[in-house]
């Protein structure tokens, strides 16, 4: 194991800056140490937000551990007060290529191609009408220059969270927010229909709150916790009833 003390810069930078300094900096490739240390004190939200992002998207079976097993190591590091992230030596020097992590960040939002293409070319012929994609819906899917990327949306996100509600984001709050996020890594990465929507969106407010320092989020996060704590109890009071009703129907079948 391997821990990444926090550099000697001011912690306070926004998350966006520190993205594009890390697009622009020297080197082919980015290492993860490198990213983790770039955010100083914030690694902890910062890397718990990038991977529920990418959490958030439609994987195969199982895929959701993959992202589930650092948050929940980095979130108990976070609950035992830890200052700087822990991570395994081989994770630290894992790399990807620093000109598809920048161009990733400024690259506008766009549907895949073989949907634009699909969209922009559909054409049906129903007695003698044409009937097409309406301008609204091709004009969704085309590319847009200017469009929303991740740099945009991250900035965006910034102008909502300043550093405010300050007992929410202290040394005590912090071990009730790492051990809260332990539990939703776990939900995450049951298999669940829908289960790992509300946990993931959970996590990413929790990460916002302390990357930004920003007590509201926190709370928008406890919010959402208890959406998620609701939710689990519907399942498992569905799962309860239907098996009850099929053990019934198997007994009056075999009576």
């Amino acid at each position: 194991m391997s821990a990444v003390p926090p550099p000697p810069t001011d912690d306070l930078r926004r998350f966006s800056d520190v993205l594009e300094d890390l697009g622009s900096a020297p080197g082919a490739k980015l290492t993860m140490a490198e990213l983790v240390a770039a955010f100083g004190e914030r690694g902890f939200g910062a890397m718990i937000l990038i991977l529920s992002l990418l959490a958030l998207l439609p994987w195969p079976p199982g895929g959701k551990a993959v992202f589930a097993i650092p948050i929940i190591l980095m979130s108990l590091e976070l609950a035992f007060q830890r200052k700087s992230v822990w991570l395994p030596r081989w994770m630290l020097q894992s790399s990807v290529s620093r000109a598809a992590f920048a161009s990733l960040i400024v690259k506008p939002f766009a549907a895949p191609e073989w949907l634009r293409r699909w969209v922009l070319t559909f054409k049906i012929r129903i007695g003698r009408r044409r009937y097409v994609f309406t301008n609204r819906v091709r004009r969704m899917v085309r590319r847009r220059p200017h469009g929303l990327s991740v740099l945009k949306m991250v900035q965006g996100i910034e102008r909502l969270t300043r550093p405010r509600l300050a007992l929410l984001t202290g040394d005590v709050a912090d071990t009730f927010t790492g051990l809260v996020c332990v539990v939703l890594a776990l939900i995450m990465a049951l298999p669940i229909p829908f289960g790992d929507a509300l946990p993931g969106v959970a996590l990413v407010l929790f990460a916002l709150g302390m990357m930004q320092r920003d007590g509201v989020a926190i709370l928008l996060g406890a919010a959402m916790t208890g959406a998620c704590a609701l939710y689990m109890i519907l399942i498992w009071t569905t799962v309860v009833e239907g098996v009850h009703h099929l053990a019934h129907w198997v007994t009056r079948l075999f009576a």
